[in-house]
C-alpha cells in the first residue's frame, strides 16, 4: 500500500467498484440460493446470488491490487472468515440486504471495513440504489463527501431504534417479547432487512440506535461500527462493554439513549 494512499480511500474505492457492478444487476431477474440448509435457518430472507459473488471478486480485485500484502476477510467465495488479531486486513460484504437487491428495495449496500490488530480503523459503505456513500476514517465520517454525526435525541417518544439481525425462527419467541419492550420505550421501532444501511443511518442521525441481539458476522458490524464511532456514537454489547467481533451481541446508539436502550434491550437476549 502506498504511502500517500489514505486507507479509507482505499475502502472507498474497493466498495465503489463492487457496489458499480451491483448496482448493474439491481432490479434484474436473478438466481437466488437459500443460504441456510435447515429448519433453524433464518429461511426465505437469507438468500445469496451470483450477483454477491461476483460483486465480491470486483472488490476483491481492487484491494488486491492497492494492498496486495493484507489479508482479505469476505462473506462469500472461498475468503477468510475471521478476522485475524494482527496485521492489517479488509472486511467485505459485497451486498449487504442481499433480501431487498432481490425484491427491488432501495436498502442494500457494498461494505468495506479496513482493520490494524482486529480493530476497523476505515469504512467505506455504498448504497448504489440511493446514490449514497458513507465513509469513516479514524477521525471522522461523512455521506457524499460531507461530514455527518449522530442524532441528538435524548430518549423516549421522539426517538427511533432498529433492529438488525433476527435469531433463527425456533428462538424468536423471546426475540418477540423483546421488541415489544422497544416499542413501549420508543417512538417507533423499524427493520430495514440490512444492518449495514441501518448502521450507516445511525452514524447520519436518521436513528438514534441499533439492537443487534446476536453475534453479527464482521462483514454485517464492522463498516457500521466504524462509521458510527467516528460520526459520535457509542457501540458496545448488551452488558455495555466496548464492542468487538467476539462480543456476543451488538448495541449502537447516539449515545444519549445508550444506556436506556441496553435496560430496553435485554430482553432481546
Amino acid at each position: 500500500m502506498s504511502g500517500k494512499q489514505k486507507v479509507s480511500e482505499i475502502a472507498a474505492a474497493a466498495a465503489t467498484a463492487g457496489a458499480a457492478f451491483a448496482r448493474g444487476n439491481f432490479g434484474t431477474e436473478l438466481e437466488l440460493r437459500n443460504k441456510g440448509t435447515t429448519d433453524e435457518s433464518m429461511g426465505p430472507a437469507d438468500v445469496v446470488t451470483e450477483t454477491d459473488r461476483e460483486t465480491q471478486r470486483r472488490v476483491v480485485e481492487v484491494l488486491t491490487e492497492l494492498d496486495p500484502e493484507a489479508t482479505i476477510v469476505g462473506e462469500e467465495n472461498d475468503a477468510v472468515k475471521t478476522v485475524p488479531e494482527t496485521g492489517r486486513a479488509w472486511v467485505i460484504d459485497p451486498i449487504d440486504g442481499t433480501f431487498n437487491f432481490v425484491r427491488g428495495l432501495h436498502y442494500w449496500t457494498t461494505s468495506v471495513a479496513a482493520t490494524t490488530s482486529g480493530e476497523p480503523v476505515a469504512a467505506c459503505s455504498v448504497l448504489p440504489a440511493l446514490d449514497r456513500t458513507y465513509t469513516a476514517s479514524d477521525t471522522d465520517a461523512f455521506l457524499n463527501g460531507d461530514p455527518i454525526s449522530v442524532s441528538e435525541r435524548a430518549g423516549g417518544k421522539s426517538t427511533t431504534v432498529a433492529l438488525t439481525i433476527p435469531p433463527s425462527y425456533g428462538e424468536r419467541s423471546v426475540y418477540r417479547e423483546g421488541v415489544g419492550t422497544l416499542f413501549d420505550r420508543f417512538g417507533t421501532t423499524v427493520r430495514l432487512c440490512s444492518a449495514q444501511a441501518t448502521f450507516a443511518l445511525v452514524a447520519r442521525g436518521a436513528l438514534e440506535g441499533a439492537v443487534t441481539p446476536q453475534r453479527p458476522n464482521p462483514w454485517d458490524s464492522l463498516a457500521g461500527a466504524q462509521l458510527i464511532r467516528q460520526a459520535g456514537g457509542v457501540v458496545t454489547d448488551l452488558d455495555g462493554d466496548r464492542w468487538t467481533t467476539t462480543s456476543d451481541n451488538m448495541v449502537a446508539s447516539n449515545g444519549r439513549i445508550h444506556e436506556e436502550l441496553l435496560e430496553s434491550a435485554q430482553g432481546l437476549r
